[in-house]
Parts: structure tokens; C-alpha cells; sequence
């Protein structure tokens, strides 16, 4: 059964969540939790085209392990066919300029469908949703645009803001979805073994675009 979460969005992040899921407690933070070493590609800046989705879902997969094992709960892993359909639906999302659960892809326009899709054993299935500037403002609201032909922006203080990394973006991302009580049950369902991730590209807007990202998990 589906149940869906309230939308949220501001002028520089987005999020959204749904999920057919049961809550899960967080649990105490143990000390033998770590982040996993990332390749080093993930430190290169994202680009506006040709991403790599697979380093992209490796990232967010560190991330997302790193909390399930704060909360007490097994990892997930990777599976391509979820990588795939967040893929299209990151893409849609970019496209249209729209942060939504419901597309007009033929066969994905649902969270079930792209779920089921992915061509995994399914029983559940949730996606988290949302979008974050190309630049790491970091929620700083007060920036300075120095050259915005060139997409030169600084803080107010003078020091140069720089573009996402893949690790960076993947950080920030899951970092908005575990302040959020329906991202975060959708992270730490004891119940799902799978993820994917994967981002679409706008470049309209005044601060030289934008990442839709998506992310679904299986179980």
C-alpha cells in the first residue's frame, strides 16, 4: 500500500517523499560507524552532462549505509535496474523543472511502477526526491555574483563558492532527507536491501542551474 508525504520545498532546495513502507525507530549512534572510502573520481565536480550515475549512487550509497548503521540496521546495496529508473525520473524531473512522485514516462509514471520496473523481487518500495543548486551555497542565502556569465559567486566575506563534487552532492542531499521525518523513514526501512540514485541537470535559473536527484529503494 502507498502512502504519500507531504512536499516541501524552498527557493534553493527541494524534497519529496513516497513510500510504500512501515516507520522504523532511529537508534543510538554507535562509535563503529563510518563513512566508507569513496573512489577518488567522487571528488570531481559533477558535470552539466554525461553524468556518472553509477559514482553518483555510490556516493549516496555511503551516505545512506553510514545512517542505517548509526540507526542499528543492515546496509543496502546497489542494484543497476533502481540506478536505471531514478535515472529516467531524475531526468524527467530536470526536463520539466517539476519535483514530483508522478511523471508522464510511459510505464514509470509512478513509484510502483519504476520500482517494480527495476526488475528486482519486490515487495516495498519508497523514493526520496529533491533538488539542490549546482554551487555549493550550503544554504547560505547571502552570496555575492561576481561574473554570472561565468557562474563566479562567492560568500560575502570573498571566498570563492565551488561547484558540487559527486561526494559533496550526495552529502548534502541525504543530509536534507534525514532532517525530514518521511525521507528519513524511507532511509532507515528496516525492510528494503536495495538502492539506486541518480540526477538530472536543469540550467535555467539565476545561479547557473540546478540537480534534480532521485532515489529509490526495494525490499
Amino acid at each position: 500500500m502507498f502512502s504519500r508525504r507531504l512536499r516541501t520545498g524552498v527557493r534553493v532546495v527541494g524534497l519529496a517523499a513516497t513510500a510504500f513502507i512501515l516507520s522504523v525507530s532511529l537508534a543510538a549512534a554507535s562509535d563503529r560507524c563510518a563513512r566508507a572510502p569513496l573512489p577518488r573520481a567522487a571528488s570531481q565536480i559533477v558535470p552539466t552532462a554525461r553524468f556518472d550515475q553509477h559514482l553518483f549512487s555510490q556516493a549516496i550509497l555511503v551516505e545512506v549505509n553510514y545512517y542505517r548503521c548509526r540507526a542499528g540496521l543492515a546496509p543496502v546495496r546497489l542494484a543497476g535496474g533502481l540506478i536505471e529508473v531514478a535515472s529516467r525520473h531524475a531526468d524527467w524531473m530536470a526536463r520539466t523543472r517539476r519535483l514530483s512522485h508522478t511523471s508522464t514516462l510511459s510505464g514509470l509514471a509512478t513509484v510502483r511502477a519504476r520500482v517494480l520496473a527495476s526488475g528486482l523481487p519486490v515487495r516495498r518500495g519508497s523514493e526520496n526526491i529533491g533538488y539542490l543548486p549546482r554551487f555549493q551555497f550550503d544554504g547560505n542565502r547571502r552570496i555575492r555574483v561576481r561574473d554570472r556569465a561565468h557562474c563566479v559567486f562567492t560568500t560575502t566575506r570573498g571566498r570563492r563558492i565551488e561547484p558540487h563534487t559527486y561526494a559533496s552532492l550526495a552529502a548534502d542531499i541525504v543530509d536534507k532527507w534525514m532532517r525530514s521525518a518521511g525521507h528519513r523513514r524511507n532511509l532507515l526501512d528496516a525492510h528494503v536491501n536495495a538502492v539506486g540514485a541518480a540526477l538530472g541537470y536543469d540550467n535555467r535559473g539565476t545561479t547557473c542551474g540546478q540537480f534534480y536527484m532521485a532515489q529509490n529503494f526495494a525490499g
